[in-house]
């Protein structure tokens, strides 16, 4: 998904340094020397190959940069994607204001998970006790929307949130933030999971200059009067004729056991034509299904594996009862779905011009095979403005619909 950052060229409101390469120490001085202000805010996205030099990299960071970030599988820099490398974006503006906050998963089950979730969001909006001049001017541009007849775009605050993407119960956590969210109803949620290049060994978050102990997420919780928006789709084509009811099913496993009756590795590989000793990542990748809710949204539910009773484990929660329907990726739909998504964040930014973007910041995930993504985010937002973020495992934002959650299989892009 894009998040897109109102940088104000013109106007001079805000300050962005971008830097990436295979030397962390070089990309974080890289980054300072772009700016004449010392940042508020800095975003490090890194290979797990560079763990062992990314704390006293960003320790050289300007002490009052608030920092989160995470590894990844797959770096999106200004050039395009990447591997193995570090890339860093510091924001520097009057008009934003941040705190950080970190949590740690301390068992498995769900309501736990979904405490975290809440507490990671509640435990940093306590902590961002003096939002500067923001409150002030939202509140002024508010008025000035109802006073015209407009509607009102402006939210005081916002969320980046990151959490290691091999946790249990990441469905029921971001339902704990998404509870948060739907009460307050005043900040918008960007986001994804940690990845580790795809090895499913360690992922990893980062607050301040400090790795975070293992099975943790971190926030950074924002006030800004800076323009910003994000959105996030799958855009894959549905195959309605492809039809999966799910008759029997555990979603606080992500497990489905059966569809239509039939073991579920069974069904699954009689639809996509191939033997279940062939089912793996090279055909669950290229075959997700969909769940389709509200009548008119349709999120993914990709499958991980096979177990030996013939039941599939997905990388999301599975619904409980339904039917899910078959998904056909293609580098065309996935190419306008980037487009289609950044052109959404900008409306939602109240950003009409591409000059006024500061930031675009790109949480893709690691199962979207699709380097052209990023020339599709390239035309709309023409070739100066940077463009940041990583391959996750799993993306996290909130559906047209309004609910915030874990997703997989899409693109979430957010402009500033």
């Amino acid at each position: 998904m894009p998040f897109l950052l109102e940088g104000a060229r013109q106007l001079k409101t805000i300050e962005v340094g971008v830097a990436y390469g295979k030397d962390p120490h070089a990309v974080v001085e890289d980054a300072i020397d772009q700016l004449t202000e010392d940042p508020n805010l800095g975003l490090v996205f890194f290979s797990p190959k560079h763990i062992e030099e990314i704390e006293s990299a960003v320790g050289s960071l300007p002490e009052g940069c608030k920092v989160i970030g995470c590894s990844t599988a797959g770096e999106l820099t200004p050039d395009g994607y990447t591997y193995g490398t570090v890339i860093v974006a510091l924001i520097s503006s009057p008009y934003l204001a941040v705190e950080t906050h970190r949590i740690t998963f301390e068992r498995e089950d769900p309501k736990h998970a979904r405490e975290i979730g809440r507490n990671l969001v509640l435990g940093a909006m306590e902590k961002l006790r003096n939002p500067g001049p923001c409150l002030d001017i939202n509140f002024n541009a508010m008025l000035t929307s109802l006073s015209e007849g407009r509607p009102i775009r402006a939210l005081p605050y916002f969320i980046i949130e990151l959490v290691e993407g091999l946790v249990p119960a990441i469905d029921y956590y971001m339902d704990g933030i998404n509870e948060v969210v739907q009460k307050y109803k005043f900040l918008e949620v960007y986001g994804g999971a940690a990845g580790d290049d795809l090895r499913l060994e360690r992922t990893y978050v980062l607050e301040g200059r400090t790795l975070c102990p293992e099975g943790s997420a971190v926030v950074a919780f924002g006030s800004t009067a800076l323009k910003i928006g994000g959105a996030l789709e799958c855009g894959f084509e549905p195959v309605y004729e492809d039809r999966f009811p799910v008759t029997k099913a555990v979603p606080e496993e992500r497990r489905i056991v059966e569809f239509d009756g039939e073991p579920a590795a069974d069904y699954y590989a009689d639809v996509v034509g191939k033997p279940v000793e062939e089912l793996d990542d090279s055909v669950f990748m290229w075959n997700p299904l969909g769940w389709e809710i509200f009548g008119r949204e349709i999120i993914v539910r990709e499958p991980a594996f096979v177990e030996d009773d013939g039941s599939m484990i997905f990388h999301s929660r599975s619904p409980a009862a339904g039917a899910l329907i078959r998904l056909e990726p293609t580098e065309e739909n996935m190419r306008e779905t980037a487009r289609r998504v950044t052109e959404r964040a900008m409306r939602r930014a109240d950003i009409r011009d591409p000059e006024e973007i500061a930031l675009v910041l790109v949480f893709d995930c690691a199962h979207r095979d699709c380097d052209a993504q990023y020339d599709a985010i390239r035309e709309v937002v023409g070739d100066d403005v940077p463009i940041v973020g990583f391959k996750t495992y799993g993306e996290h934002g909130q559906l047209e619909s309004g609910p915030v959650g874990h997703f997989n299989q899409t693109i979430e892009v957010v402009d500033r």
